[in-house]
């Protein structure tokens, strides 16, 4: 890595101390988080991190369910996991493929946080926008919209495959169009996003990986909801107790944003602890309704 060494070098480190600095980054997200980004990820970031990174580079093709409550960081693990991963392939070379429900904010913003993960002193003058993509070197991750209406025949994945709040993404469009992307490298794919209903994309791929969970004991469903994100950041229990506090614990907001149950129930005038309340042990009363008198 030619240029990569010049980058290092203006690091001003000894070379041996350049070594070391340089195995560790390059093999641990944690240390490539924490050493070049300079944003270290928390535990439960890097624990989805390391489980996707072990089956891009040891080639599993498995494929991951992550659910991550509103304002946890699960973009930012995102564009730290993307820019460690062509900073791995900038010579061998090889295509990300990031898909959303819609290109503007939802993609825009997702380009944004992985150019500033790669503004470090390694690669700030390695990488540039190609089109919709960000390159570095022979490595590049591309933005391709999941509207319904998007054209995005033709492009294929073999590092990664993510599809980012796949809650809102169409099941079909993403079984017609993006689905097939990875299948010629049996592309290791991960679902980001929160809970909604049962009936979403998010929903499906985490019954479905659940079931292979059971069958071999792989890990593949990442579910971090407020209690544990709290647990490392206290400030942002302080906020969710708030909201808590001012919609109630069963509003659908906190239940589905925060505590990442299926809004499924959750919603309308009677949800399922207020018809709990509603029940009694009283035998059922029989109201006979009489025809109306006519004049």
């Amino acid at each position: 890595m030619e240029n990569l060494g010049l980058r290092i070098a203006d690091c001003g480190l000894r070379k041996d101390a350049l070594r070391a600095v340089a195995r560790g980054a390059l093999t641990d997200i944690a240390a490539f988080s924490r050493g070049i980004v300079g944003r270290p990820l928390r535990g439960y970031q890097l624990a989805v991190a390391r489980a996707i990174l072990d089956s891009v580079l040891n080639r599993r093709g498995l494929s991951f369910a992550v659910m991550m409550s509103r304002q946890a960081g699960k973009n930012e693990t995102s564009a730290q996991l993307e820019a460690f991963l062509l900073l791995r392939f900038m010579r061998r070379g090889g295509t990300l493929i990031k898909a959303a429900p819609t290109y503007e904010p939802q993609l825009a913003i997702s380009r944004l946080r992985l150019e500033s993960a790669l503004n470090n002193p390694w690669t700030a003058r390695l990488w540039r926008r190609q089109g919709n993509a960000i390159r570095l070197g022979a490595a590049r991750c591309a933005f391709l919209s999941a509207q319904p209406g998007a054209n995005v025949v033709g492009a294929t994945a073999d590092i990664l495959l993510e599809c980012d709040e796949a809650q809102d993404v169409d099941a079909d469009k993403w079984d017609r169009d993006f689905a097939p992307m990875g299948a010629s490298s049996n592309v290791t794919t991960v679902f980001w996003g929160t809970a909604w209903t049962s009936a979403t994309l998010l929903a499906r791929q985490i019954r479905d990986l659940e079931r292979l969970e059971q069958a071999d004991g792989i890990r593949r469903v990442f579910r971090v909801a407020w209690p544990q994100v709290a647990a490392e950041v206290p400030a942002y229990g302080h906020y969710v107790a708030r909201e808590m506090a001012r919609l109630g614990a069963d509003h659908p907001l906190i239940q589905t944003q925060y505590a990442l149950h299926e809004a499924d129930g959750l919603a309308g005038l009677f949800p399922p602890t207020r018809r709990q309340h509603m029940r009694g042990d009283h035998p059922l009363a029989l109201i006979h309704i009489s025809e109306p008198t006519r004049l």
